[in-house]
């Protein structure tokens, strides 16, 4: 859905129940900020394994005085008060196969579950820039979770992928399976549980999740299950505040998230590449060369270069350097499931918040509704291996909430679920409309590709009606006859210069966008 128009408000979400459910909190007096957190929550509801309390997640903020920060709520490597022998799953961690794109193996069960900080993170997010409460913005999920939705297609998509999964416990299966089967697509889902959980989350507050009677349920049941949560690594878990990675693309600027997350700063570099083409004049060939050797460099370098997360920022700074992209120019032409919302407001606000709970772990913790994540288990999370992180310390991500504030194009809040294709989407997206000029539903919906170094070789994956680089010159082609979850999902919205709004939720992903 996209439209323009002259209203006080508008979101896009992954769901429309929680595009719905950010319309919802605005209407009652809320902001952009506030509407943020309700959206988040209630995707956590209707999107299932995309988002959840039981993982964490990034904010990018926009006040009106143009100050922009970022919120980082992510995940961090459990294990506090445990012995060395705790970890690593007794060297056997079980892993399963999902087939997406071109696979992934991911690891699930209690070893594969970080600390989760989404609860923490929204809390600040309110104190820090919202209007309303955490019991009032949570309302919506709460309602959501206990009379119901129906399932949209892109889960139920995943659901058919994690069978194997959804199937590890039978509070699992209680939760995600209708009979001998996972829910499908447009049936009728509900979870009492966590509509219960959301009530004691909203009465209580966040110290409830972290040092209250529900983080010892959380911790108990997964160091039951083999994991390394312990009540301290809840108890000591805060969110972090930092000024978000800027660049300049055209003749505005580019925030996004910054080290030690590796995303926002694989994006920079791959807008810093791009930038040294007059991209809009390029044959479609070489558009497709351009954009698509600027990714491919620059997710290697993600692979290679973002191990500690302490030493992330110094590799930012010199793989984001005008001398470096020359480099990759040259060698160009020869000289991580998640969501995504966005909201902005007639106050200034612009909001861009990505959230995760990695593959998921298949737990959810008995009578609480909390699916938890698996992010431990995601090898790019996790590029130094299996439980090789300090506790205490934040894991890696792709996730690139953004934020593009230019005198000619107003402010885009922007960003997209998708792993390593979570850069890439975003790319395109941003060329479509800083380079182009297409309006903002143009951008999202037109066709997509990706490309990346793999280890059995290169590979060039791309949507009917994508650009196409020389396909011969790739060890792997990946073609998709439609527009495909593969790719993301860029759900953006965008506050112009002339005070109007546009809003467009990527059908990838089975998104809603509203206006009030």
């Amino acid at each position: 859905m996209d439209a323009t128009s002259r209203h006080s408000f508008a979101a896009a979400a992954g769901t429309p129940y929680a595009a719905e459910a950010a319309a919802e909190i605005y209407r009652a007096e809320g902001n952009a900020v506030d509407a943020s957190v309700a959206a988040a929550a209630a995707v956590g509801v209707t999107e299932p394994l995309m988002s959840s309390i039981g993982g964490g997640g990034f904010a990018l903020v926009r006040t009106p005085g143009g100050h922009t920060e970022l919120i980082d709520y992510f995940d961090v490597m459990p294990g506090k008060d445990l012995p060395d022998s705790a970890f690593g799953a007794g060297g056997s961690p079980r892993t399963v196969f999902l087939k997406l794109g071109a696979g992934v193996d991911s690891i699930v069960g209690g070893p594969s579950v970080a600390v989760p900080g989404s609860i923490r993170g929204w809390e600040t997010l309110l104190e820090r820039h919202g209007k309303l409460t955490l019991r009032e913005v949570l309302k919506p999920a709460a309602r959501l979770a206990r009379e119901g939705f129906r399932l949209c297609k892109n889960s139920a998509d995943y659901f058919l992928l994690a069978t194997e999964a959804l199937a590890l416990t039978e509070e699992t299966k209680k939760n995600f399976y209708n009979g001998d089967r996972v829910y499908l697509e447009n049936e009728w889902m509900k979870f009492p549980d966590l509509a219960d959980t959301f009530d004691r989350i909203g009465e209580e507050g966040a110290d409830l999740f972290y040092t209250g009677e529900l983080g010892e349920k959380i911790s108990s049941y997964v160091r039951k299950m083999g994991g390394l949560i312990t009540p301290r690594d809840l108890a000591e878990y805060e969110p972090t505040i930092r000024e978000p990675l800027a660049i300049s693309y055209g003749n505005g600027e580019m925030y996004t998230n910054g080290p030690p997350s590796a995303g926002g700063a694989t994006l920079a570099q791959m807008l810093k590449i791009a930038s040294g083409y007059d991209l809009p004049s390029l044959p479609g060939s070489d558009f497709a060369k351009a954009v698509a050797g600027a990714m491919r460099f620059a997710l290697r370098d993600r692979e290679k270069e973002y191990g500690d997360g302490e030493l992330n920022e110094s590799v930012a700074a010199r793989l984001t350097t005008e001398e470096y992209a020359k480099l990759q120019r040259k060698r160009i032409f020869g000289a991580p499931h998640t969501t995504h919302l966005s909201c902005v407001d007639d106050e200034g606000y612009a909001v861009a918040i990505t959230a995760s709970m990695g593959y998921g772990s298949g737990l959810v913790v008995p009578g609480t509704g909390i699916p938890l994540g698996n992010t431990l288990g995601e090898p790019e999370l996790n590029p130094r291996g299996f439980h090789a992180l300090k506790p205490g310390e934040k894991l890696i991500s792709s996730m690139s909430p953004t934020i593009v504030s230019s005198e000619e194009g107003g402010v885009i809040s922007l960003g997209s679920p998708g792993a390593t294709r979570i850069p890439t989407a975003i790319l395109q997206a941003i060329i479509n409309v800083v380079d182009f000029g297409m309006p903002l539903e143009s951008a999202v919906l037109a066709p997509r590709f990706h490309s990346e170094f793999r280890p059995e070789g290169t590979l060039f994956s791309y949507e009917a009606g994508a650009r196409k680089d020389d396909l011969d010159s790739y060890d792997r082609v990946l073609s998709y006859d439609s527009p495909d979850m593969y790719f993301g999902g860029v759900n953006a919205v965008r506050l112009t210069p002339e005070g109007t709004f546009e809003a467009s939720a990527d059908p990838r992903r089975s998104g809603g966008a509203v206006f009030v």
